[in-house]
């Protein structure tokens, strides 16, 4: 939790509109929070963050007023900056010497100032030698943007092939253009174009093209960066029930259909009513879509608001915009409405608190008792149900998998048990952070590169 407070839209005129609702920190507001930071001697911000970001040294260049250097600074590890300083969980505000008393400096808010305003004008194409050897990337998402920006500046050819009709992967089609407008997006995309990069998009790994005719063609080795987008079913009572949907399908909708044609007629249809099941940024994101929507919305999850996996601004800004949070409450099933045939009319719910139950001392979250309600609600949207995707399992080669369906690698190079053949992200993590796959992606890339050279 930091002091710092950029400038936000207010939460009446944001909640009718799709548009950012934050405009980042004043130039007075960065210098007063670039002071603050102490300059630890032994840092303990910079192995909080898994890019290995300079954080000291990018923070002392914005407040000599150097935003262009601070922005230089931070890509010599982050190749997305505009993007962490938007969405970033930032674990390296929960290292800072300041989190106890929950008043952490605002990096991530800083990183945003030093990329909004240390960009030059016109970006100009990297001059980088080829070494002649060709790499494919299998996904856009930001573990693959990451790994190809790397690949790229060690002189390697690449070309990401992306199986949408546009390249960002989750960044793009599974988060919504309040947090992450996709002009910030495609920005900080064209930045690793300008590298060298190649894009393929419209192209299903699996279908379009097998593994063996990736090496066939000439590649050094093979990066997979598909993420989750396979559907696992929510073993939850009723979730079979017409109106009941899961989050990846809520957001690739609001984020592939005009903004005005989606307000005016979602799909999936959104009734007045909407629970959304889960504690992260899917559940969050898609609660505060709905909202924007005009309907009655309710959060449920079983911990405590504390609890919940998303930057703490964003639980402030839903509770501004009017989203109900029903905490340490557990869903027990989905109730049909049996007069409007197979759909949903509510979910049944426990209400959950910490107990001690065995006397030893350890207090564990337990059902309340007799604390059985409703929540009413005719949309119903589950956040999670997703396993590796299946482009991953279409290369038409023996993946190893782990238990729970991941990709196997090894953890020290990234080489999955095909030769050749390497993974990052969430395919291999299962669902995780941005930050965490784009640090997936920079180890991945960096164990290419020993590898092919």
């Amino acid at each position: 939790m930091t002091d710092i407070k950029p400038t936000v839209h207010s939460a009446v005129k944001r909640i009718k509109s799709f548009q950012e609702i934050s405009l980042g920190l004043a130039k007075k507001s960065m210098m007063e929070e670039g002071i603050r930071c102490p300059q630890c001697p032994q840092s303990p911000c910079n192995p909080g963050c898994p890019l290995g970001v300079d954080i000291p040294a990018f923070i002392r260049l914005l407040r000599e007023g150097d935003a262009a250097g601070a922005l230089a600074k931070i890509r010599e590890a982050n190749d997305l900056p505009a993007i962490c300083g938007r969405v970033c969980m930032a674990p390296c505000e929960q290292a800072c010497v300041f989190a106890e008393q929950k008043k952490s400096i605002g990096i991530r808010a800083l990183e945003r100032y030093a990329s909004d305003h240390g960009r030059p004008r016109f970006a100009l194409r990297k001059s980088i030698q080829r070494s002649g050897k060709k790499v494919a990337v299998i996904g856009s998402g930001p573990a693959g943007l990451t790994a190809a920006a790397q690949l790229a500046a060690a002189g390697l050819k690449v070309i990401v092939y992306e199986m949408m009709p546009h390249l960002g992967g989750m960044l793009r089609y599974g988060m919504p253009e309040f947090r992450l407008p996709k002009n910030v997006l495609d920005a900080e995309i064209e930045e690793i174009r300008l590298m060298g990069v190649e894009f393929k998009t419209n192209f299903s790994v699996g279908q379009s093209m097998k593994f063996a005719q990736f090496v066939g063609e000439g590649y050094s080795a093979v990066l997979l960066t598909v993420g989750q987008n396979s559907l696992s079913l929510v073993d939850l009572p009723g979730a079979d029930l017409g109106g009941v949907y899961y989050s990846k399908e809520i957001l690739l909708s609001a984020n592939t259909r005009f903004v005005d044609q989606f307000k005016r007629n979602p799909v999936p249809v959104i009734a007045d009513q909407v629970a959304v099941i889960g504690y992260g940024n899917a559940a969050l994101d898609c609660a505060r879509i709905c909202l924007r929507l005009g309907r009655e919305v309710t959060l449920i999850f079983p911990e405590t608001a504390e609890d919940l996996k998303v930057y703490p601004d964003d639980v402030a800004f839903a509770q501004e915009e009017g989203l109900k949070f029903e905490a340490l409450t557990k869903p027990l099933s989905i109730l049909a409405d049996n007069s409007a045939g197979n759909f949903a009319a509510g979910v049944q719910c426990v209400r959950m608190d910490f107990a001690d139950t065995d006397g030893s001392g350890k207090w564990e979250i337990k059902p309340v008792p007799s604390s059985e309600f409703v929540v009413s609600a005719q949309t119903v949207i589950l956040a999670g149900g997703f396993k590796t995707n299946a482009a991953a399992l279409a290369l038409g080669t023996n993946l190893k998998l782990q238990e729970n369906g991941s990709v196997w690698i090894d953890p020290q190079t990234s080489l999955t048990s095909v030769p050749h053949l390497y993974a990052a992200g969430d395919v291999v993590a299962g669902a995780s952070s941005i930050v965490a796959a784009m640090a997936s992606g920079k180890k991945a890339a960096q164990s290419i590169i020993k590898a092919v050279r």
